[in-house]
């Protein structure tokens, strides 16, 4: 079982110079734990255009902590409409049977901040977010979210043996 004290470090076992950020969120869109490389980027991409005149707003931690929150929850909604949207499909198609939900394997998306891979946890409606960056090999950023919801599943599975 994963203790929420512990899910920010084992978040980071893959944050490095290609895999910037990673997310724990529920399907419902709850951030659970977040961990991000600071040494050499953040979350999101610098900002190349200089803050208007006269404006001198900087983005606090506070502030930041809900950018990541609802970023956790918009990437959420979009990996669970392509799973809904994945059942609805072998629903119609009818060549195979449909018992339970479809399981996410994995989603890479491009987005301006860069490339992010969202992969489900199993049976639990957990998901695991990694924001990569803009060039970086799919195949890595892939296996990287893979293993850890293949990790994150499996530390979680006393839960479901318990109810």
């Amino acid at each position: 079982m994963i203790r929420s004290c512990r899910i920010p470090p084992i978040l980071n076992r893959i944050c490095d110079d290609i895999v910037h950020s990673a997310l724990l969120v529920t399907a419902d869109g709850e951030l659970l734990g977040a961990s991000t490389k600071r040494s050499s980027s953040s979350l999101f991409p610098p900002i190349s255009a200089s803050p208007p005149e006269g404006n001198n707003a900087s983005i606090s931690p506070a502030s930041s902590a809900g950018a990541i929150e609802n970023l956790g929850t918009l990437i959420a909604d979009i990996a669970v409409d392509y799973q809904r949207l994945g059942e609805e499909y072998v629903g119609i198609d009818g060549s195979q049977p449909r018992n339970g939900k479809s399981q996410l394997q994995c989603l890479l998306m491009e987005l301006e901040l860069g490339l992010v891979a969202v992969s489900s946890c199993g049976s639990f409606d957990c998901l695991v977010i990694a924001i990569a960056s803009p060039t970086a090999p799919l195949g890595i950023v892939k296996a990287k979210t893979q293993t850890l919801a293949h990790y994150v599943q499996e530390a979680l599975s006393p839960l479901a043996e318990n109810t």
